[in-house]
């Protein structure tokens, strides 16, 4: 019996002693968290903070008593807060810097307006050297006219164009006259459609804005101007070399990237210092030279009087016909008007090449050559301007964008009317200012 005492007496002191043991862990423990605190204060939870962060990111101007949380706040915001509207932001702005770009670059003087005519046709051609489309209405762009129907994608002037898969040489309807006979126009949001007389359509999605950068081709243009382009595929490369060279393959088509050509540099530098109103901004997409082809009714007029067969306004392919009163009074425009808004700038004559007897509606050459007719009594004689433009006869005037704006058809046209207006034809109309 005295040794069964003994034994619980041992197993009770050795239970209090371990309890004890692990009771004075416990406080050791304790007072080295609060010590370790009491050292290093920025260690504080960064829950909280990221709890204040996200309440912060709602209201940016909500404060906290925190001030360790309130730094990290403002740093995050200055960095990586909210990054998606921040993009968005950039683009926003991105969009709207191209939109005032031509604007902002300026230094129009006052200008004083006289009405000379209307807008009689407005022509744009998504396709270069394809079907031209006749338009009721559309937007005066830095990149040319651009068309925006709700629910497709908005085609622009020359946006596309047509390359030797070998040479990279962009091609028209001046090496393929059927070429004129090809229309584009859009499916949807994402698609267009190549189509011809006789033969099967074919739709394809333009590449997306994210391709351009790895997918660049460099292309050239006329003297060799390079140009950068996306290739649409091989489903319209293969249809326009069928429809224009009989095979499967030699031809692919291009889609223009927004990059600024630099037509007052390189291969282009030597027309901009016999033309010095030429600039950069001027240019097109896959346009010859400019972003507008302006002429009257009158001009056209007057050649078909000479003509046994007159041609259409499309055999010219201009992308404004003014409706006046005179014949080639568009080469002295110099300020021109249009609607309420949009101003364009008379950049060059524009010389008239073969492209001029090829028949729009059919793609055969015309038997009479307008050429010589013009170029009986509308022949270059400025010795400066022929030994860049040849003897090319001259028809409409290549013009650039200064303000943008959005044009229709019988929209009133006005012209500067200069200080000194000797012998400045304008044609008849009442003078305006603004």
């Amino acid at each position: 019996m005295f040794e069964s005492d003994f034994n619980s007496r041992i197993v009770i002191t050795c239970s209090i002693a371990v309890f004890l043991g692990i009771l004075y862990w416990n406080l050791r423990s304790n007072s080295s968290i609060e010590k370790s605190k009491r050292k290093n204060p920025s260690n504080k939870s960064n829950g909280g903070c990221e709890q204040k962060s996200e309440t912060n990111k709602t209201n940016l101007h909500e404060t906290t008593s925190n001030d360790d949380c309130e730094e990290k706040i403002q740093t995050n915001l200055n960095e990586t807060i909210n990054k998606d509207c921040d993009d968005n932001l950039q683009i926003q702005v991105k969009k709207k810097t191209s939109e005032i770009n031509v604007e902002t670059k300026l230094n129009i003087p006052k200008l004083k307006w006289v009405k000379v005519g209307r807008v009689e046709e407005l022509y744009y051609y998504p396709l270069k050297s394809g079907r031209g489309k006749t338009i009721t209405e559309c937007k005066f762009t830095e990149y040319g006219i651009s068309v925006e129907d709700e629910g497709l994608l908005t085609l622009r002037d020359r946006m596309f164009m047509v390359y030797n898969e070998e040479t990279f040489k962009f091609q028209t309807a001046r090496h393929y006259p059927t070429m004129i006979l090809v229309s584009l126009s859009a499916v949807d949001q994402y698609k267009v459609k190549l189509e011809a007389v006789g033969m099967p359509s074919v739709v394809f999605r333009v590449p997306e804005k994210s391709e351009k950068s790895s997918a660049a081709i460099a292309c050239s243009m006329w003297f060799g101007e390079p140009v950068k382009c996306i290739d649409c595929g091989p489903e319209p490369a293969e249809w326009l070399s069928r429809f224009l060279t009989g095979t499967n393959s030699g031809l692919r088509l291009g889609y223009s990237m927004p990059d600024r050509r630099e037509i007052t540099k390189g291969t282009w530098e030597r027309f901009a210092k016999v033309f010095n109103t030429m600039r950069d901004e001027d240019s097109g997409l896959f346009s010859d030279l400019t972003s507008y082809m302006l002429m009257t009714s009158k001009s056209l007029d007057n050649l078909n009087e000479r003509l046994e067969t007159p041609v259409p306004t499309l055999q010219f392919r201009p992308n404004i016909v003014v409706s006046n009163d005179e014949p080639f009074v568009e080469d002295n425009w110099e300020w021109i008007k249009i609607g309420d808004r949009a101003i364009i700038r008379n950049v060059k004559p524009c010389p008239r090449c073969k492209m001029t007897r090829i028949d729009p509606e059919t793609g055969n050459v015309a038997k009479e050559e307008p050429l010589k007719t013009l170029y009986s009594f509308r022949k270059q004689t400025d010795p400066a301007k022929i030994a860049l433009d040849g003897p090319a006869p001259l028809m409409g005037i290549y013009c650039g964008l200064y303000i943008t704006g959005r044009v229709k058809l019988k929209d009133d046209v006005f012209v500067h009317l200069p200080e000194d207006t000797e012998n400045f034809k304008l044609s008849n109309g009442q003078e305006v200012e603004i």
